[in-house]
């Protein structure tokens, strides 16, 4: 078993520890100053081979930065909305080489800002917008090769755009029925309780499955479940059934984001679980896509207020790495690097 060690903040800052990689402090590099809400992102947005960086300034203001062979350079997109962000998700929905930026807030409308070029770009509300929308993400959820849009609503069930094939998204919630699911004694549920979301093959048989990581604030009763977790399978033919008690990744308690990574080196997907009312979950795969909870022989056997982590070799040394988002700040943890 892989042991992972998480620092606090103020251990990350003491000189006598030793890392693989050293990061430091590089805000100089950038071209201005910047205060995002939240929704920050990474990704080569002009297909140059450089990452560049994505974010929304004070909330709702789009700006890119470009990194060039100089530097960095700014584009501003403008103001996506009236009112601050929630979810960004990042992606080529047409196909053209440019990738597109998605958000969304409060009940302010979803929002695809389709760019063709750097500083080339148009604005369009996507229809059934009006939702409180927590994560998102942009995925090939019908697997025809090009990418259409998943939103977290917390007031409701999560909506889905699909992709005409010319870059234009519509609203079809049909593309997965997410209210088909037995619940018999809580017959009137609303859906509601959508925090996090995870496209990815956990199963390792060619299609993409659905996590849905759920939270439902002032929610006591752990059997509710608009605070139980879901894992949408795909049979390979755009068919989802939903199995996460029955794979191991119902918990019964507050979840808020997930992560997949292959964090033993064994070839399958494990599954990192951020959760409000107990400890981060790692659960590992067997193999077959069925998990078992290895939190505390892996040493992540504590709480806090956890919002997000990803799982990621940071150093490029073949082994996986934690960052995770807790309470105000980013921890960045030790390098997990030999097993038990």
């Amino acid at each position: 078993m892989k042991h992972f060690y998480a620092l606090t903040v103020l251990a990350i800052l003491l000189p006598a520890l030793s890392f693989a990689q050293s990061f430091g402090y590089g805000n100089s590099e950038l071209p201005g100053e910047y205060h995002s809400g939240g929704c920050v992102g990474v990704n080569d947005m002009d297909n140059d081979g450089n990452d560049d960086i994505i974010l929304l300034d004070g909330s709702n203001n789009l700006k890119i930065i470009y990194q060039t062979a100089d530097g960095f350079e700014e584009v501003v997109y403008g103001q996506v909305s009236g009112a601050g962000q929630w979810g960004m998700t990042i992606g080529d929905c047409n196909n053209d080489g440019h990738n597109d930026v998605f958000c969304g807030g409060a009940y302010d409308g979803v929002h695809l800002i389709k760019i063709d070029a750097p500083g080339v770009f148009e604005q369009v509300e996507l229809p059934n917008g009006s939702m409180f929308m927590q994560a998102c993400n942009m995925a090939d959820i019908d697997n025809d090769g090009w990418l259409d849009i998943f939103a977290c609503h917390d007031d409701g069930t999560s909506r889905m755009w699909r992709n005409d094939q010319i870059g234009q998204l519509v609203n079809n919630a049909a593309l997965i029925d997410l209210e088909s699911y037995d619940h018999p004694n809580y017959l009137d549920t609303d859906h509601s309780g959508n925090y996090g979301t995870v496209w990815t093959d956990f199963d390792d048989d060619g299609d993409l499955d659905l996590f849905l990581a759920k939270c439902r604030q002032f929610v006591s009763d752990p059997q509710d479940p608009r605070r139980i977790n879901q894992l949408w399978i795909n049979d390979g033919n755009n068919n989802y059934t939903e199995a996460a008690a029955e794979r191991g990744l119902v918990f019964f308690e507050q979840s808020w984001t997930g992560d997949f990574a292959d964090i033993d080196n064994d070839g399958d997907l494990d599954c990192l679980v951020t959760n409000h009312s107990t400890t981060l979950k790692m659960m590992q795969n067997d193999g077959y896509g069925y998990f078992t909870d290895v939190t505390e022989a892996s040493g992540l056997d504590f709480e806090g207020f956890f919002l997000q982590a990803k799982l990621e070799d940071l150093d490029n040394d073949g082994y996986v790495d934690l960052l995770f988002f807790w309470g105000s700040s980013w921890v960045l943890p030790q390098q997990w690097g030999w097993f038990i």
